[in-house]
């Protein structure tokens, strides 16, 4: 199982509320929550560190399924765009994971919490080495020429390299003129493997051989397992190419246009009934995932029995 954390795994105040949900209790010191749903429904939580998106929200029922599914012998992998000093804070009040991968998939923690240097080495060239502590106007390669372009090229833009060493986030901050000039240079002077996907309403720019996709068939292989073997939980637009590269699309909530066009698009997606409900709506669907892990198990079992049989 691959998933996405802001909006799949996390939930925050911002989104759920306007689906009906609310905060009913808060203790950031204590790192607790509840969430309840308009029905009444309500969720023990584990309040991550504030982000970008405010405090976020995942309930123990979740952190269970989690490891429901890993005691079936299911991997699973966490793949976000968040910045590298947000996953590691966020780590340890997060399902236990068979892989962590952030920074849009361009670093990648195997379960020992080592870096996968592989991996990373494929893509130095663009972005220069992860674990390099450089200031970014020093950084020579082209991921952040083109990061020095935009910050003195266009106005408006908030240009974001905080804890980002695989690549960059940048925030047209709601201005029209601001995003047009952006997409104007990224049509004309978007250099050579480099590429950029939707986020939060911000652009991600990453070497093309790193990207949510990509890192998932790396994983993939790594693993030994097949796309058909795999599902996707996610909800936004970075996360597209990544569910592509997965055999079952579960869906907890449509953040994005481009995503309820997607799922429109592919009526054999699971959309969660209480999608963008907060917690609620991912238990949903890793529930999902359990009931078919359980049935292809059973079948395994039967199909193992008859052959022993006929033996």
């Amino acid at each position: 199982v691959f998933s996405d954390l802001d909006g799949t795994l996390c939930h925050f105040p911002v989104w759920f509320e306007a689906h009906g949900s609310r905060m009913a209790s808060f203790a950031p010191e204590e790192k607790r929550a509840v969430v309840e749903t308009a029905n009444g429904d309500s969720r023990e939580c584990r309040l991550l560190p504030s982000s970008t998106m405010g405090p976020g929200c995942v309930s123990e029922r979740t952190v269970e399924l989690v490891q429901e599914l890993r005691a079936k012998g299911i991997l699973f992998v966490v793949v976000t765009a968040a910045r590298k000093s947000t996953l590691l804070e966020r780590l340890p009040l997060l399902p236990s994971c068979d892989a962590a991968c952030c920074e849009t998939g361009s670093r990648v923690y195997l379960s020992d919490g080592t870096l996968d240097v592989q991996w990373a080495s494929r893509f130095e060239h663009v972005c220069g080495p992860l674990e390099r502590e450089l200031d970014v106007a020093e950084r020579p390669e082209p991921l952040w020429q083109f990061y020095r372009l935009l910050q003195g090229r266009l106005k408006g833009l908030k240009c974001d390299s905080r804890s980002y060493y695989g690549c960059f986030r940048v925030n047209t901050q709601a201005s029209a003129a601001a995003d047009e000039g952006l997409r104007a240079i990224i049509d004309q002077e978007l250099p050579a493997g480099i590429s950029w996907a939707m986020n939060l309403g911000c652009y991600d720019f990453y070497p093309s051989e790193s990207g949510k996709g990509n890192v998932v068939s790396y994983l993939q292989h790594k693993f030994n397992v097949e796309p058909s073997e795999c599902a996707c939980l996610f909800d936004d637009d970075n996360d597209l190419p990544m569910a592509e590269r997965c055999g079952w699309q579960l869906l907890p909530g449509l953040t994005s246009e481009s995503v309820r066009c997607a799922a429109a698009s592919h009526p054999e997606w699971y959309v969660a009934s209480k999608a963008g409900q907060g917690p609620i709506a991912v238990e949903e669907c890793l529930e999902q995932l359990l009931k078919k892990a359980s049935s292809d198990i059973c079948e395994s079992c039967a199909d193992t029995r008859n052959v022993e049989e006929s033996a």
